[in-house]
């Protein structure tokens, strides 16, 4: 990819301003904007769909390369005038990838200063010129807590010290630096800090450590090997050493933070670089307590991935200020340079005092995030498409995503160390998130350019609607969705906060119309960082479908709090409030649905006008990918999970393939005889209302509203789909009587 951006926003008002970092090999580029109203491409057998909008953009722009770096640390400047006499540094470490020789710097005093690292083959203290000063010939143990200290006299004393676990006595070596105060050595004079700076997990040049940091300590003058000793046992720095001259970074006490206070002078506090993991435990966790809120203490730690990203830190080299005509709705920023093009997508909400659209569509742009990136289709193509059984193979933007770690990874992703990766930022280049991106799993369109499919349903029947993403709720509430008759899903709104799941309670229960147009929605426990990043957060809880698995005493969000994992398991499992839930996936084919006798009630049988089919009958085996209406992910509704007991199954899908597989959340030990095929793996259309007008419609599939496109939107499911909105959209009270 020769042209590759990003925007320092998902979404803007009318009238707003979006800045667009770019990299590009090419002299210059063409920047123009776009309206997105399907997505597609040559490969989907399907055309992208785009319209040209007037807008304040230059003719071209210079091309610049950009480069992310990726790559988690701490670093804090040692305040003016501080002095560095000598030395000492200390830290409590847990490797978890040691690689050979390559030398991973854990805690460096910098500018020129000192550099300790740990290899396979051992730790190492280094001048900041690459003077080895000291080293010992064993490494710390990979996955346990060691403690590593080294200390540097003025008179050029150095003394290296690894306590390793299992109370062997340390290994220890001790040398002698001739001309520490400026001789022929090479070694840096003490003097005036100046640039000096403290980093922990990284060094001047790179080196990044990866595992968890806990308890640093820098001191501008040496220790004795007595206080090294009592720091290994766990003593507190700053009572043994004070504060003058000390730093002592807190490193877990805000796990939220991007700032790390200081107990001691040195520093003044320091900056998280990279948002590595946080809320994890320390050296000193008793295995009592799994909420960091309850034992700060013992939540002192951070762990450090060489690729982690939280920024990738481009400059900005186009800005649009949105036309303030501009209706609600997808667009893009297109860049242009010869045959190479890329289109940055964002949404153009409305502007505030706005009369609000009866229809409302909310993007689930924090799916997006999560998906952002993602690498297995690479990774494993061959795999992927034996299993699959997909001729066109991969998106050629996965073969090049992955010669290019350092954009960052998905929620679905491990880091190089094989812990999961727990935040997805916005502020980075995501090659998958395109209205032309080709997903294998579904043969076509899934994510973002799905969603497209339903805003040109939408356009085509003449809608009046506006469109939103997951942020504006969860930046304004309840308020987002107010005054919209029906509010539309996307296919796939998996990740989901607290507040976000109130707001949609809050709109039916005041009278709100609520289609949910997708499958496997409001799943994750999932929470939004504050900061320009927009990073969102998850733990993955065992016994649940998931990518990996989060550590023990890693299950709470280190952005709020609380417990992470599924909703299901905090009480709000997802049938409670929109009647069906997560039951199965699987990836060969999709299936259609057949209708219920139920769905015959006067009070519900109006969604069947002018679909050609009776009780017992099928409908929706068909559609682009994967053929049929009820794939890819499908919800089932389960009384017991708090399907309401008034909520009318109108159709539930059949003859699945053993391809569809139930989720490990409903697997348990059995000693008797499974059925087969197991009852639970089948999506369930749902209906329901609730007191004063409000109702919600629920198809139980990701892949519905992609078979809504079949035969240009002449088919069952879409004349299902527009029955519902038409009576969600004009009617006083739709399911009265149900």
């Amino acid at each position: 990819m020769r042209l590759l951006g990003y925007g320092d926003r998902l979404s803007a008002p009318a009238g707003g301003r979006i800045e667009f970092k770019v990299s590009s090999e090419l002299p210059e580029f063409t920047p123009s904007l776009v309206r997105l109203r399907r997505g597609g491409s040559p490969v989907h057998e399907s055309d992208l769909l785009e319209q040209e909008v007037i807008a304040d953009l230059p003719a071209t722009v210079p091309g610049r390369v950009q480069v992310a770096r990726a790559g988690s640390y701490v670093e804090a400047p040692l305040r003016p005038g501080a002095e560095v006499s000598g030395a000492g540094l200390a830290v409590w470490l847990l490797p978890t990838r040691l690689d050979g020789d390559r030398e991973q710097t854990v805690l460096a005093l910098t500018a020129p200063g000192y550099l300790l690292s740990v290899s396979a083959r051992g730790c190492t203290l280094r001048d900041a010129g690459g003077t080895e000063l000291a080293r010992l010939a064993v490494a710390p143990v990979e996955r346990q807590w060691s403690f590593l200290a080294a200390t540097i006299s003025p008179a050029g004393e150095v003394r290296l010290a690894l306590h390793r676990p299992g109370g062997a006595a340390p290994r220890v070596q001790e040398s002698h630096i001739q001309g520490l105060q400026g001789q022929e050595s090479g070694f840096p004079e003490p003097r005036g800090t100046g640039s000096w700076r403290l980093r922990v997990g990284a060094g001047p040049r790179g080196g990044f450590f990866n595992g968890r940091v806990a308890r640093p300590v820098v001191s501008a003058t040496s220790w004795t090997a007595d206080t090294t000793d009592r720091l290994a046992a766990g003593e507190d720095a700053v009572a043994l050493l004070g504060t003058d001259g000390v730093s002592a970074l807190a490193l877990g006490r805000d796990p939220a933070a991007t700032a790390v206070a200081d107990d001691g002078s040195l520093t003044a506090g320091g900056t998280v670089v990279n948002r590595p993991a946080s809320a994890v435990p320390g050296p000193f966790w008793r295995f009592r307590e799994t909420d960091f809120r309850r034992v700060p203490d013992e939540y002192d730690a951070l762990h450090l991935h060489e690729d982690d990203l939280d920024d990738a830190g481009w400059e900005t080299d186009v800005v649009l200020t949105v036309p303030a005509d501009a209706a609600s709705g997808a667009y893009a920023l297109k860049i242009r340079a010869g045959d190479h093009v890329e289109r940055i997508p964002f949404v153009v909400t409305p502007p505030d005092g706005a009369p609000p659209a009866p229809v409302l569509v909310v993007l689930p742009t924090w799916t997006y995030l999560a998906y952002a990136n993602w690498r297995t289709y690479a990774e494993f193509e061959e795999e992927r498409v034996a299993l699959y059984g997909e001729r066109r193979g991969v998106d050629p933007r996965d073969r090049w995503l992955a010669r290019h770690p350092e954009l960052g990874k998905s929620l679905y992703d491990v880091h190089t160390d094989g812990s999961g990766v727990m935040y997805s930022s916005r502020l980075r280049p995501m090659v998958n998130i395109r209205p032309d991106y080709f997903t294998p799993t579904t043969r076509g369109l899934r994510h973002f350019a799905q969603d497209l499919s339903l805003l040109d349903w939408l356009d085509r029947r003449g809608e009046d609607y506006a469109v939103i993403t997951d942020d504006e709720i969860e930046d304004r509430g309840p308020d987002a969705l107010a005054g919209h008759r029906v509010v539309i899903t996307g296919s796939h709104p998996e990740y989901s906060s607290a507040r976000m799941l109130d707001a949609y309670q809050a709109h039916v229960e005041s009278g709100g119309r609520l289609m949910y147009l997708g499958g496997n929605g409001f799943y994750h426990v999932t929470a939004r960082h504050p900061g320009p990043s927009g990073a969102i957060e998850i733990r993955r809880a065992r016994g649940s479908q998931t990518a990996w698995a989060s550590g023990a005493g890693e299950e709470h969000l280190s952005g709020t709090g609380e417990p992470g994992g599924l909703w299901r398991w905090r009480g709000r499992a997802p049938q409670r409030q929109f009647g069906v839930g997560m039951t199965a996936q699987g990836f060969d084919k999709a299936s259609g649905y057949r209708r219920t006798p139920q769905s015959r009630s006067d009070a519900v049988a109006w969604v069947f006008d002018g679909v050609d089919v009776g009780v017992g009958e099928i409908f929706g085996d068909h559609g682009p990918g994967l053929g049929g209406a009820a794939g890819d992910e499908i919800d089932r509704a389960d009384v017991a999970l708090g399907t309401p007991a008034d909520a009318v199954v109108l159709a539930s899908s059949v003859r699945h393939s053993a391809s569809i597989v139930l989720v490990p959340d409903d697997k348990t030990i059995s000693y008797a005889v499974p059925t087969a095929p197991d009852p639970r793996v089948r999506s369930d259309i749902v209906i329901f209302g609730r007191p004063g007008g409000g109702a919600v419609f629920a198809v139980g599939s990701i892949a519905w509203s992609a078979a809504m496109t079949h035969k240009g939107g002449d088919n069952d499911v879409s004349r299902i789909t527009a029955n519902v909105l038409d009576r969600f959209r004009d009617h006083a009270d739709p399911v009265a009587g149900a």
